[in-house]
């Protein structure tokens, strides 16, 4: 079975900072400050929003697209930055984890897995999110 800390580090967490991305440059944020605000270089800036990284649309979960754009409106309003936007991105990763939001993605990466039945990251990250 492969890892949901795998799943996370490599598809969840970058899609969600790519809608986090999207979110803040149709904002009017330049690139320099959105790469500055997530800590994360502006090349990597360029690759989400060419959707190259962060391949998963996670905003198709209103949940989760509304919790991201909140994110963005605090990131604009309140200068939030730096490791505040890390823990806020982290804790979107969790909820996605916990709410089975990512079960598909973990299906398509191991097909050993039942998403109907797995109760794996729920159980781990019930109280986290």
């Amino acid at each position: 079975m492969k890892s949901v800390f795998e799943l996370a580090s490599k598809h969840v967490e970058p899609s969600i900072k790519r809608s986090l991305v999207e979110s803040l440059l149709k904002r009017g944020v330049s690139r320099s400050i959105v790469a500055k605000c997530l800590g994360i270089s502006p090349s990597l800036i360029t690759r989400y929003a060419r959707k190259e990284r962060g391949l998963h649309d996670l905003t198709t979960v209103s949940d989760l697209a509304s919790k991201i754009e909140n994110l963005a409106e605090r990131i604009v309003k309140e200068g939030l930055c730096g490791e505040h936007v890390y823990h806020e991105v982290i804790k979107l990763t969790l909820c996605a984890l916990s709410k089975k939001y990512a079960c598909g993605i973990h299906y398509s990466m191991d097909k050993s897995i039942n998403p109907a039945r797995c109760r794996i990251c729920p159980e781990l990250f019930r109280n986290i999110s």
